[in-house]
């Protein structure tokens, strides 16, 4: 389509018109409105080095038609810029979430499953921030994510290990896990079941031991007022990052429970003084509490090489010698045993105040907690005492377990 001709404005001498070529649409921009014609024309008259008023069909608005092309522009320009600030600001938390923006993305996540791009467009951050608000709330266990430990009763070891052991349950910690040390991974295997198994009104008696330790350690923060944990062994100071008492406290403090503590040294000097001590009102107090457990918690300690007993100072060298002597390869909740699970005793037991073992084995839930080559023996032990009718373990000492029980 050709151009019409240039119109000649009145009082002026005709101009030199400098003709160009235009594009196959150049009548869209002539129907467009002027700051359109402008911006184009402007365009191609730089291109020419020519001033945009020599070209023809250029409809002026008014005098300052450049300056009001311009404010136009700029303003159509900035007009979705402010849109879309409005459209990214971020809105504020509902007041439920009061300023937590990792809980509110967590809430939107989990519990009414957007996804993480839905959740970036209605808080109006990108992608990746949804991503770190996601992992913020795990780190600070506002989110909690746990694998059902039951699962792992129902592996073939576990079933072979629960028959031949005579025990109620068993679960076994998969080989090739974390670098972590094994008692730390029983331990944490040991509170996701145990958190399973608490019940409102439970009364947990707790021994210590380092995997125990570990288990309070990793138990999630829990609501549970009813619960009361108690002491079953004597105090002892000289096992100061995995006492009786710190076992006990940790654990009631991570479930929000009643803590009773046994206010009594776990070994007196002589047999009188033990007598002297069960008789005093307190003391005969806190074991008719133990009476009452539902479950005790547990581990094993073996008697062969570097043991815990004489690493914490509990026994002396002497000591273990003599129960070793009479045959005695492990060590569980103040009761040492043989191989084939009869109860081993010496002088020791007259001066170590611990719950007697006829209440001990009247307990519904005996969960022993422990693991690793060198406690073997004494787990096959501790199995054939029937101290325990729950076992946590792993899965090499499972596996060798199985081996030696018929």
């Amino acid at each position: 389509m050709v151009p019409p001709a240039p119109r000649q404005r009145a009082g002026n001498s005709a101009r030199r018109i400098v003709h160009f070529p235009l594009p196959k649409q150049w009548w869209q921009f002539s129907r467009a409105s002027a700051k359109c014609q402008w911006l184009f024309l402007t365009c191609l008259g730089k291109c020419q080095n020519r001033d945009v008023r020599e070209f023809p069909r250029l409809d002026l608005p008014s005098k300052n038609w450049q300056s009001s092309a311009r404010g136009d522009l700029s303003n159509s320009m900035r007009a979705p810029r402010a849109a879309d600030k409005t459209e990214r600001r971020k809105p504020p938390p509902p007041m439920q979430f009061g300023a937590d923006q990792a809980l509110w993305a967590a809430w939107l996540y989990y519990e009414e499953g957007l996804k993480q791009d839905e959740i970036a467009e209605r808080l109006g951050i990108s992608r990746a921030s949804v991503f770190n608000l996601l992992q913020k709330a795990r780190e600070e266990r506002i989110v909690t994510i746990t694998i059902d430990p039951t699962r792992l009763e129902r592996a073939d070891l576990s079933v072979e290990l629960k028959e031949k052991g005579g025990l109620l349950e068993c679960y076994v910690l998969p080989a090739g896990g974390s670098a972590a040390a094994l008692y730390d991974r029983i331990g944490l295997l040991g509170a996701r079941i145990l958190e399973q198994k608490i019940e409102d009104d439970d009364v947990i008696g707790v021994a210590w031991g380092r995997t125990v330790m570990s288990l309070s350690k990793a138990l999630s923060p829990a609501n549970k007022p009813g619960v009361t944990v108690a002491q079953v062994t004597g105090s002892s100071i000289a096992t100061y990052d995995f006492s009786p008492e710190l076992c006990t406290s940790n654990i009631a403090a991570r479930l929000n429970a009643r803590c009773v503590n046994l206010h009594a040294p776990g070994v007196v000097s002589n047999s009188n003084m033990k007598t002297l001590l069960m008789q005093e009102p307190i003391i005969d107090q806190h074991f008719k509490l133990l009476r009452q457990c539902t479950k005790t918690l547990f581990g094993v300690t073996h008697l062969s090489g570097p043991t815990l007993l004489e690493d914490s100072g509990v026994m002396t060298e002497e000591l273990l010698m003599q129960y070793q002597n009479s045959g005695a390869v492990g060590f569980a909740s103040g009761y040492f045993f043989d191989p084939d699970g009869r109860i081993v005793r010496t002088g020791f037991d007259d001066r170590h105040i611990v719950m007697p073992i006829e209440d001990f084995i009247k307990v519904p839930q005996r969960i022993c907690i422990g693991g690793g080559i060198e406690k073997i023996a004494a787990i096959q032990g501790m199995l054939k005492a029937a101290l325990a009718n729950v076992l946590i373990t792993d899965q090499e000492t499972a596996r060798s377990l199985c081996a030696r029980l018929r």
